[in-house]
């Protein structure tokens, strides 16, 4: 018999899923577009694409100094990768749990402190990376103003998704004891 806190507990997994599919997807989106705008940044903007002219995509850009806009579409890239990798695993553990039909199996409770761990270090290598790649556009473009990407790491998230872990270990060996 399936407790009703289990059925609660399916029902946000399966949110779960269908929100890091969407955040994988308007990254890996958002990821395109910031690769296309580094590839088409040098672009002369009187080029004319199906009737539009490159200037036109670029207008809201006029007050950005190309050593900036540079900066700013790397650090996007940057950040859209580094959010794709996390949704990607998230949607693997809620797929994995979801199979399972619990979070309380030892796989899953790995599965999860793995994630808990990713949560915390994809995001802060993001940040680094992030951080070199302004400091190296600010060196190729001395003089212009440039992004010096810092945000705040998911720290207290990672640490929240890793106790979860242990308590569904926790959970998951006492279950097999139980039943031994």
């Amino acid at each position: 018999m399936e407790s009703k806190t289990l059925n609660t507990i399916q029902t946000l997994m399966k949110v779960g899923r269908v929100l890091s599919g969407i955040a994988y997807v308007c990254c890996l989106v958002c990821g395109i577009l910031c690769v296309v705008g580094l590839v088409t940044a040098g672009v002369p903007r009187s080029i004319v694409i199906g009737g539009v002219t490159i200037h036109a995509l670029f207008a809201s850009l006029d007050n950005l100094s190309l050593g900036a806009f540079y900066a700013t579409a790397a650090t996007g890239l940057i950040v859209c990768i580094a959010t794709c990798i996390l949704a990607k695993l998230a949607s693997r553990y809620f797929d994995h749990e979801l199979a399972a039909g619990t979070p309380f199996t030892l796989e899953g409770a790995r599965k999860l402190l793995r994630l808990g761990i990713c949560t915390i270090c994809i995001p802060l290598a993001a940040v680094i990376i992030a951080n070199i790649c302004c400091a190296t556009i600010g060196v190729l473009f001395p003089g212009e103003a440039f992004i010096d990407f810092d945000a705040d790491v998911p720290i207290l998230l990672g640490v929240v998704i890793i106790v979860m872990s242990l308590l569904c270990k926790y959970e998951a060996e006492s279950n097999r004891e139980t039943l031994a």
